[in-house]
């Protein structure tokens, strides 16, 4: 009998509900390299600058919040 060999990609949904301080998220972010532009210029962004945009900013913390729990599974 034959031997097949097959392959495929899937997308897979997760979805976690997490309990993060903001400041603990914005910290972890700035740790992490996130960078910001400033006068068109790329820049490191600190935790109070993150911290701020991740209160306004939902779709900013929406990601940041994604990225965070997958590097804590």
């Amino acid at each position: 009998m034959p031997t097949y060999s097959v392959q495929w990609s899937q997308t897979a949904t997760v979805t976690a509900t997490v309990t993060v301080d903001l400041d603990v998220l914005a910290q972890w972010a700035a740790d992490a390299g996130v960078a910001t532009l400033q006068d068109g210029e790329v820049a490191s962004a600190s935790a109070q600058v993150l911290r701020g945009s991740l209160e306004h900013n939902r779709h900013l913390r929406e990601h940041l919040i994604r990225l965070w729990a997958a590097s804590h599974v």
